[in-house]
């Protein structure tokens, strides 16, 4: 009989897992600075970053991990992470393979893969506020959002394996370069040369929020980012952002964190 399968803590101090039947669900934080040298793990993981910022280094390269991202990483897939100033707290999801209500996502777990997806995201919160559940309903629940999560990634992936059409993909990048900027819509469909309400649907079905949403999202966590790792006045990174002014930056914070930018840049400086 072979050793018993400890769950992931992806090298954190500060991390608290429970099992929730053939899934392990862990919540990890790690310190500003930390780098986690180079090292496989024993189950695939699907990790969501809730909060700060990692750059998860592999065989393919390094990736910029920021609140939103969506990372898979396979059984056994030599990988580093260097944490950033604002530190970073995950959602690890941790299937066990073998397990057969899981055998219909192994297409999702047997190859990395990096993207975001917002209702990952809510779910990988809301899982993250569960492993604190007391209650006899806590571990059927854990069990039930992990399995959604997984259900929902691996759909996604699979979608994602379609090719993205060009004028999609260009006002993909087009968002993504130029979200600090004042956007139209009739202007990306008119350089991408489609209908505005035809590129919009498309967005929405291929990347899973708006247009405007992603605008917003982008913005937001840029001056998330700003808050933690400068000492820029507020007012400044609310203009360079995008936002009408501080307070239109302290409204949209408060709302995904609940903090001030004040208060958020206390926290992760």
């Amino acid at each position: 009989m072979g050793s018993p399968h400890v769950p992931v803590t992806m090298g954190s101090a500060s991390a608290r897992t429970r099992v929730a039947g053939s899934v392990d669900v862990t919540e990890a934080r790690f310190p500003p600075g930390a780098v986690l040298e180079r090292h496989v793990h024993e189950r695939p993981i699907v990790c969501v970053m809730l909060e700060g910022s990692f750059d998860h280094v592999g065989d393919r390269g390094s990736r910029d991990c920021s609140p939103g991202t969506v990372l898979i990483e396979p059984a056994g897939d030599p990988h580093g992470n260097a944490i950033r100033r604002a530190g970073a707290r995950v959602l690890v999801v941790e299937p066990e393979p073998s397990d057969e209500l899981l055998r219909s996502v192994e297409g999702l777990l047997e190859a990395s893969a990096y993207f975001r997806h917002p209702g990952i995201v809510a779910r990988a919160h809301a899982l993250a506020t569960e492993l604190s559940a007391k209650d006899a309903a806590a571990p059927l629940a854990l069990e039930a959002g992990a399995l959604e999560l997984l259900a929902v990634a691996a759909r996604l992936k699979t979608y994602a394996r379609g090719a993205e059409p060009a004028w999609l993909r260009r006002v993909r990048e087009m968002v993504d370069d130029r979200f600090r900027d004042p956007l139209r819509l009739s202007d990306l469909a008119h350089e991408a040369g489609v209908h505005p309400a035809h590129m919009s649907r498309a967005f929405r079905e291929r990347y899973h929020e708006t247009i405007h949403a992603r605008v917003r999202r982008l913005r937001l966590e840029w001056a998330a980012q700003r808050l933690a790792e400068t000492d820029d006045p507020i007012a400044a990174i609310a203009l360079a952002a995008g936002f009408a002014d501080q307070s239109h930056l302290t409204r949209a914070l408060k709302g995904r964190s609940g903090l001030t930018p004040a208060a958020y840049r206390r926290e992760r400086s």
